[in-house]
């Protein structure tokens, strides 16, 4: 239409503005003038070619807005059929996605209940195992009543045997205890605890009371930690019995505390074969043994992992350091932890409180 448009209007112009010239001038029997010739030009050539120029370059417009908007519409289209297609992606990943927090919600509860069956099943079995082990101890202490009318060598069993119920009198004990913390059952009584006293006693307890073989070094006016002096204590002891453990036979064991701003550390190093770099990452994970070292010593693996977990709660951290004599036959080890000066302790509100979570103790 404008292609006919364009070449029709510009001919149509040129016809009229003929006539009307002639009319007016030459069918007056005027002569031609220049003012006739210009008028002839302007009206009748420079008019028509101007339309034709001016409805060029509008057909031009129009043919590039027409190809514009059909590209318009296939984009259009095709951004359609894109956000039909995600949408319906979107639906599907997001019924996945249910399904897989169902799924995944389910799996938690049944977590949560194989854990709480396995932690009854554990309390269960250890609190039948303390009433024969119990009697047994009981008859065992009857016995050694009368231990000098033994033989040498009935004695030496005797002694064997009292060893190994109280080895197993403090295993079942500790799964109790894991078992009661797992289960956030376990009940903390936080207050000042003076450690170099606690430390001398639990150090005598566990190791005996030969200062040859221990020994306790503090600063005199090293104030009290704010903790649970018996868990505290349990702590210590599991800390000392694996440095007995692992150091040979007459090497001494070092208990050190140290003042670190608002924080008390204490230190217990051995001369023992140490912990290897990739291991004291995991050291603290429940039944996990360090390699060749731990197939030559007895242990399961729970007293450093209840250790761990216990100083968490009172608001505390542990660690170890290894080797502390580098290049040696005995390297040693060195396993610290933190605790809060009393002064700078938390609130008093939280020295009777249930420990339902480590990282919430340590918060």
């Amino acid at each position: 239409m404008l292609g006919f448009l364009r070449w029709s209007l510009p001919l149509a112009l040129m016809a009229i503005a003929l006539v009307v010239e002639w009319a007016e001038h030459l069918a007056e029997d005027e002569p031609i003038s220049p003012y006739f010739l210009g008028e002839i030009v302007i009206f009748a050539a420079v008019g028509p070619i101007a339309v034709w120029f001016t409805l060029g370059w509008v057909t031009r417009l129009v043919a590039a807005y027409q190809v514009t908007d059909e590209a318009l519409r296939d984009v259009n289209r095709d951004l359609e059929i894109i956000v039909a297609e995600r949408t319906l992606h979107l639906r599907e990943a997001s019924v996945q996605l249910e399904t897989a927090n169902a799924d995944l919600a389910r799996a938690n509860q049944e977590l949560r209940q194989l854990d709480r069956m396995k932690s009854e099943f554990v309390s269960l079995v250890s609190h039948q195992l303390r009433a024969p082990l119990t009697t047994v101890n009981g008859a065992l202490e009857l016995v050694a009543q009368d231990a000098d009318a033994l033989p040498s060598s009935s004695q030496r069993t005797l002694r064997i045997l009292v060893q190994e119920t109280e080895r197993l009198s403090r295993l079942i004990q500790t799964i109790l205890d894991v078992s009661r913390l797992e289960a956030g059952r376990l009940k903390l009584h936080l207050g000042p605890v003076a450690l170099e006293p606690l430390l001398a006693h639990v150090a005598t307890a566990t190791l005996g009371a030969g200062p040859e073989r221990w020994g306790v070094e503090a600063a005199p006016d090293a104030p009290p930690a704010w903790a649970d002096e018996q868990l505290l204590a349990e702590v210590v002891r599991n800390l000392l019995e694996n440095a007995a453990r692992y150091s040979p036979p007459g090497q001494p064991i070092d208990i050190r505390v140290e003042v670190h701003a608002d924080q008390l550390e204490v230190r217990v190093a051995d001369h023992g074969p140490g912990v290897p770099q990739h291991e004291q990452a995991r050291i603290f994970q429940s039944f996990h043994r360090v390699g060749d070292i731990d197939r030559e010593v007895a242990g399961y693996g729970l007293g450093l992992y209840f250790a761990e977990r216990l100083i968490r709660a009172q608001h505390g951290t542990i660690g170890v350091e290894s080797p502390l004599r580098p290049g040696g036959a005995e390297p040693g080890s060195c396993f610290w932890f933190r605790l809060p000066i009393a002064q700078g302790g938390p609130d008093e509100d939280d020295d009777a409180r249930w420990f339902d979570d480590p990282a919430e103790a340590t918060g």
